[in-house]
């Protein structure tokens, strides 16, 4: 019966000693998911922070080409400006005598056609 009692006996102290290691493995798990979740709160705090300088210099580099895009524009406005102004003054210029010249060749050629409808419509 020595045997037997000895053999619960050493079953029970393997049990606890497994209890008694589980529970240390548990707060050795713990304690290093805590240190994990800290590390990546921080990391997460640190990406963001870059995300966001990396944001403000985007903008920024943005803000410069559209003020360049802007430069040109500037110049292209005053471009088209001046070609819209040479366009008028050519149009004034050039216009009224082409005019001119076609409603005098429009009036000459209708003209007689138009008398003698005229003269067809009088009565006699």
């Amino acid at each position: 019966m020595d045997s037997g009692l000895s053999t619960v006996r050493n079953l029970l102290y393997i049990v606890l000693v497994l209890a008694l290691l589980s529970v240390f493995a548990n707060i050795y798990v713990g304690t290093q998911l805590a240190a994990n979740s800290e590390e990546l709160s921080r990391l997460g705090l640190l990406l963001q922070k870059q995300l966001m300088t990396n944001g403000v210099e985007q903008s920024e580099k943005l803000q410069e080409k559209m003020q360049k895009l802007n430069e040109q524009a500037d110049g292209i406005d005053a471009k088209l400006q001046k070609a819209q102004d040479d366009f008028v003054k050519r149009m004034n210029a050039d216009l009224p005598p082409l005019i001119d010249r076609t409603m005098d060749n429009y009036i000459k050629t209708r003209a007689p056609a138009i008398e003698r409808q005229a003269i067809k419509q009088m009565p006699h």
